[in-house]
C-alpha cells in the first residue's frame, strides 16, 4: 500500500471509530433498563465496576478447584498495548513490534524436562497453559484494535459463548504487522487458539481442550549499515541501508491440548418441579492430560547475504545461500491426582489446601538439515500448598519435580514458598534449587552458517527470595528482592558460540512497585535493580517504567491524561544473530541512559475504551544517536498511535 493510500485508509478507519465513540458516548449518557438513573449524573464519584455474569476460570485455578471470577474492567494502562511493553517492562528487540526479543529482568525459572532453545518470539505467542475458559449466560466479545503509522496493526480479539450451560467454546486472535520505520524492518504475525470446556450434569466429569497456532514471517537486517550515518539524519528521514537485503526468519508453532478431569466428593440431589438439580461437592480429582506440540524455524538467506554475523561461515553446502530449518516436536502424556479441602465461611478465616502428584511422559524428536534425534523422558512431580487468609497465619507452597529417565535424566527442581500475613502486610520467603540440562540448541546445532556440537555440564541455579506487601492504604507498595547464585552457566560470545562458564555467579535483583495518589493525579512507579558479579551476565543496572496521569470524569465517561516513561541505565547490550536466533555478547558500545516518553489520553464510556498516544515524543529533543535496544537496531522513531477496545457481555 502506498504512502497516501495508506494515509486516506487510516483517516476513514479513524473517522469511523470516532463516530462508534461519539455514539457510544450519548447512548451511555441514557438510563438503560435496569440502570440506575444515579449513575447518570454528573459527580467526581467513579462508578463500581459491572457486576457482570461473564467469568472465567484458568487449568491452575480448576486444578485446585477455585471457582470462576469475574473479567476485569479496568481501563488502567490500556495504552500500554505493546506486548513486551506491558509483559516485560524492560526488554531488548530489534526496533520493530514483532521482531526477536528478550526480557531484561532476570529470571531463570523453568520447567523440569526438554528445552529446544530460548524462542526470541515467546513475547508474542500464544500459549495453552494461559488460557482462560468462560461461562456466560450471554455471548462475551472482547475486541482490542490499535493501528498508526507505517501501517502498524495490532488487533485482538477473543469470543466466547455457551452452547449449553455446561458447555463453553470460544476462540482468541492476535494479529501484528508493521513495516517499520526503516529499510527490511517488516513483521507480520498471526496467533489463534480455540477452547472448549464441558462439564456433565452430575458434575463428575469435566473436560477442558485448547488448539494453538502461532506462525509468522520477520525480514531480517542486520541492523543499519551505519550507525553514524544513521544519527546525521534527525526527525522521520533517518533512512539508511541495511546490513542483509535479503534474509528472513519464518516461524511456525502448533499445539494441540485435552486435559479430563474425573471428580470424586459427595453428591446431593434437590428436585424442583420436574427438574432434578445436582449438587457436588468434589474433595480430589483424577486428572489425564495430553499435549501434543510442535516448533519450527526457518532461516533463508537465498541471495547470499556476507555480514560478519556469519562468522565463522561453516557451509554444509558449496553455496552461501541458506534455507536452514529447526524442527522440535513433542508428545506428553501425564497422569495427576489432587486433593483439596477449602473452608470459606468467612473471608478472614478462609483456608485452602492443595496436594497434587503427577506423573510425565513426553516423547521428542528434534532435527536440523544434518541430523534427527528422538529421546523420552519421564518426569515425576509433587505439590502441597496450605494457603490462610486470617491474619498472623503463615501460609506454605511447596513444589517438587524430577526427571527419572530419558534425555533429562537427573534434572530436578525444588521451591519453597512461604506468606506471613500481618494485619498492615505480607512477609514472604522463596528458595528455588534447579538442576537441568542446557538448551538442546546449545549442545547440538548444525546449520548451514554455524555448527557446534557440545558437551556442556548440567547448570544449576539456586535463588533466595524476600518479598514484602502492604495492604492497608489507598496505593500500596510491593517490594520484591532476589538473589541468584548460577553454576556451569552458558553465555552466547562474541562470536555467537556458545560457551560455558567454570565461575561461580551471583545476581541480584530488586523490583519496587508503589503508586502515590494527590488529588486526581496517579504517580506510578516500577523500579527494577540489578547487579551481577560476572560480566557474563549482562543487564541494565537500573530500569523501570513511569506512569503519571490525571484521572477524572465527565458525566459517565471517566477519561485519564498523562505520559508514560520506559528507561534503562547504560549497558554492554547483546547484539542478535538471525542465523542462529540467539543474542550474543558485544563490547563495542554502550546502550541506554535514553528515556521513551509516551503522552496519551484515555476515555471510557460503558464498555467502550478509546486511547490515542505519541509514541518517542522524545526523539531529537536531546540527543539524536540515544535511542538502542540493540546494538545497530534503532528503537521505533516519534509515532501516533490510536486504539479502542470494546467488550460486549451481559
Amino acid at each position: 500500500m502506498r504512502k497516501k493510500e495508506y494515509s486516506k485508509y487510516l483517516g476513514k478507519v479513524f473517522c469511523f471509530l470516532l463516530v462508534c465513540f461519539f455514539y457510544a458516548t450519548s447512548f451511555a449518557q441514557t438510563p438503560q433498563p435496569g440502570q440506575d438513573k444515579s449513575q447518570t449524573k454528573d459527580t467526581v464519584k467513579f462508578i463500581a465496576p459491572f457486576k457482570t455474569a461473564t467469568k472465567f476460570v484458568t487449568e491452575d485455578e480448576i486444578d485446585r478447584n477455585i471457582p470462576l471470577h469475574f473479567i476485569d474492567t479496568n481501563q488502567n494502562g490500556i495504552e500500554i498495548f505493546h506486548n513486551l511493553y506491558k509483559n516485560y517492562t524492560v526488554f531488548q528487540d530489534l526496533g520493530n513490534m514483532g521482531t526477536p526479543s528478550r526480557p531484561l529482568l532476570f529470571n531463570n525459572e523453568r520447567n523440569v524436562g526438554f528445552s529446544l532453545s530460548e524462542n526470541p518470539f515467546e513475547g508474542y505467542w500464544m500459549k495453552p497453559e494461559k488460557t482462560k475458559y468462560y461461562n456466560t449466560k450471554t455471548p462475551y466479545t472482547d475486541l482490542f484494535y490499535t493501528q498508526g503509522s507505517n501501517e502498524l496493526i495490532y488487533l485482538t480479539a477473543c469470543h466466547s459463548q455457551n452452547i449449553t450451560p455446561r458447555w463453553n467454546i470460544g476462540a482468541d486472535l492476535q494479529r501484528i504487522t508493521s513495516i517499520g520505520f526503516l529499510s527490511r524492518q517488516y513483521t507480520s504475525m498471526y496467533n489463534f487458539q480455540f477452547f472448549t470446556r464441558y462439564t456433565t450434569k452430575n458434575k463428575k466429569y469435566e473436560v477442558i481442550a485448547n488448539t494453538t497456532w502461532n506462525r509468522g514471517v520477520v525480514e531480517e537486517s542486520g541492523g543499519v549499515a551505519s550507525d553514524s550515518a544513521f544519527e546525521s539524519l534527525s526527525g522521520a528521514n533517518k533512512k539508511i541501508f541495511p546490513n542483509l537485503a535479503s534474509s528472513q526468519t519464518r516461524f511456525k508453532g502448533r499445539t494441540a491440548f485435552v486435559k479430563q478431569y474425573f471428580h470424586f466428593g459427595k453428591l446431593t440431589q434437590n428436585i424442583v418441579k420436574e427438574d432434578t438439580i445436582y449438587d457436588f461437592s468434589s474433595h480430589s480429582h483424577l486428572s489425564l492430560s495430553t499435549k501434543l506440540e510442535e516448533v519450527s524455524y526457518i532461516f533463508e538467506n537465498l541471495k547470499g547475504d556476507a555480514n560478519s554475523l556469519f562468522i565463522p561461515h561453516q557451509y554444509y553446502d558449496t553455496t552461501v545461500n541458506t534455507f536452514d530449518s529447526t524442527y522440535y516436536g513433542k508428545i506428553e502424556n501425564r497422569l495427576a491426582y489432587d486433593l483439596f479441602t477449602s473452608t470459606n465461611d468467612q473471608l478472614k478465616d478462609s483456608v485452602r489446601n492443595f496436594t497434587s502428584v503427577g506423573l510425565t511422559h513426553a516423547a521428542i524428536v528434534t532435527s536440523q538439515y544434518a541430523y534427527v534425534r528422538n529421546y523420552q523422558n519421564v518426569i515425576a512431580d509433587f505439590s502441597f500448598e496450605s494457603m490462610k487468609i486470617k491474619n498472623y497465619t503463615l501460609s506454605k507452597k511447596l513444589f517438587t519435580s524430577y526427571n527419572i529417565l530419558g534425555y533429562n535424566a537427573g534434572d530436578y527442581k525444588v521451591k519453597l514458598s512461604i506468606r506471613e500475613r500481618i494485619p498492615a502486610f505480607d512477609l514472604g520467603f522463596e528458595f528455588t534449587s534447579q538442576l537441568y540440562r542446557p538448551d538442546y540448541s546449545m549442545q547440538l546445532f548444525k546449520s548451514n552458517q554455524f555448527i557446534w556440537e557440545n558437551n556442556f555440564n548440567p547448570i544449576k541455579v539456586q535463588q533466595l527470595g524476600l518479598h514484602f506487601s502492604t495492604r492497608k492504604f489507598r496505593q500500596n507498595f510491593h517490594l520484591t528482592v532476589n538473589a541468584f547464585n548460577l553454576s556451569n552457566w552458558i553465555y552466547i560470545n562474541s562470536k555467537c558460540i556458545p560457551v560455558q562458564s567454570g565461575d561461580q555467579i551471583l545476581v541480584y535483583t530488586a523490583e519496587a512497585k508503589k503508586t502515590f495518589q494527590v488529588w486526581k493525579l496517579f504517580f506510578e512507579h516500577y523500579i527494577i535493580y540489578q547487579n551481577s558479579s560476572s560480566d557474563v551476565v549482562r543487564m541494565p543496572e537500573l530500569s523501570g517504567r513511569i506512569r503519571y496521569y490525571f484521572k477524572s470524569r465527565f458525566k459517565t465517561m471517566k477519561f485519564q491524561i498523562g505520559f508514560d516513561v520506559f528507561y534503562n541505565t547504560a549497558y554492554y547490550a547483546n547484539n542478535y544473530n538471525p542465523a542462529t536466533r540467539l543474542f550474543f555478547m558485544q563490547n563495542d558500545r554502550l546502550f541506554g541512559n535514553y528515556p521513551v516518553i509516551d503522552p496519551f489520553v484515555s476515555a471510557e464510556i460503558k464498555r467502550a475504551i478509546i486511547f490515542a498516544k505519541y509514541e518517542h515524543a522524545n526523539q531529537d529533543m536531546f540527543v539524536q544517536n540515544g535511542f538502542y535496544y540493540t546494538q545497530n537496531y534503532p528503537i521505533s522513531l516519534a509515532s501516533f498511535r490510536f486504539g479502542v477496545r470494546w467488550r460486549f457481555y451481559d
